[in-house]
């Protein structure tokens, strides 16, 4: 008996300390219970401004819903290609967060871009195998179709729903894979390997 209330007694100062370890590394790496609050308060409320907007945006004409929540308006009808997600496309973009400012532009550089359709955000993914090239649409992408509930560098919150006005432009074949450099003879193989 005296040995099992010692070790729940070891367990528990264990307990304690381990505690206060993790509760010192976290202070030391900056992060404060009240700033994990923050963060998580503004999760909730860039998820929240994003269903207004997106209920509101809904009922305007010419915006349709899909079922995974993409609102597209399509602004012109091109009669190009339409690609797969294996191929590549060159587009021109501009990003907006809810209240009108531009957090990027391809038009700002004055140069388009060249995209793999498979390494977009879910919700370009989605509109850009239903658009042919020459198109021009306006996305209102929800969070969960755009960096969910984390960031995105410095200029993307988390949770938020984004707009996106995206112009394709042409339809590009998917990258030949690239033949492997040619083994170092001077490299020994792992043993078992090859």
């Amino acid at each position: 008996m005296l040995s099992l209330l010692r070790n729940v007694l070891f367990l528990a100062a264990l307990s304690l300390v381990l505690l206060v370890a993790l509760f010192l590394g976290a202070r030391s790496c900056g992060v404060t219970p009240e700033q994990v609050e923050e963060a998580r308060l503004l999760v909730e409320m860039n998820i929240e401004e994003g269903e207004v907007y997106r209920s509101r945006n809904g009922r305007r004409d010419g915006v349709v819903t899909l079922s995974s929540g993409l609102q597209v308006e399509m602004l012109a009808q091109g009669d190009g290609p339409t690609p797969t997600l294996e191929d590549r496309v060159v587009v021109h973009y501009r990003g907006l967060h809810l209240d009108g400012r531009v957090f990027d532009s391809s038009w700002r550089r004055a140069v388009p871009s060249v995209v793999a359709v498979k390494d977009t955000i879910p919700g370009w993914r989605e509109a850009l195998v239903n658009m042919p090239a020459g198109s021009q649409a306006r996305l209102v992408v929800p969070h969960w179709l755009a960096y969910g509930e984390g960031r995105a560098g410095a200029v993307i919150g988390p949770g938020e729903t984004l707009i996106f006005e995206l112009e394709l432009l042409e339809v590009l074949a998917p990258m030949e894979p690239e033949d492997p450099p040619p083994a170092d003879p001077m490299q020994q193989t792992v043993p078992g390997i090859g």
